[in-house]
């Protein structure tokens, strides 16, 4: 019988917990908006992919190692993918000088 993540059947609580890193967020001034899907990391495993959008095109190094950090935390403290049985990844994404 073949497995599934239970993440995949537990769709609305990843959604939860990422809304919840999100509300952690929401009044930092470096980040626009965190929004999250669910697909197959390179090892064809699904796993929970996190993009912080950032509010500056080219953001300082140092603005950059201080989000992660405390993104890296709150996706281990309040996302908890493991107990889903699937990875969760960070992605940083700058937002394009022209806004969109």
């Amino acid at each position: 019988m073949p497995m599934v993540a239970s993440g995949l059947v537990q769709q609305d609580e990843v959604q939860r917990r990422v809304e919840r890193v999100g509300a952690l967020f929401a009044r930092d001034p470096n980040i626009v908006r965190i929004e999250h899907r669910i697909a197959p990391d390179w090892s064809g495993d699904y796993s929970i992919f996190v993009d912080v959008i950032l509010r500056q095109a080219t953001p300082p190094a140092s603005v950059v190692a201080q989000i992660s950090d405390r993104i890296g935390a709150a996706l281990l403290q309040v996302l908890r993918s493991e107990e889903l049985g699937m990875h969760a990844y960070l992605n940083l994404v700058s937002r394009p000088s022209n806004g969109r």
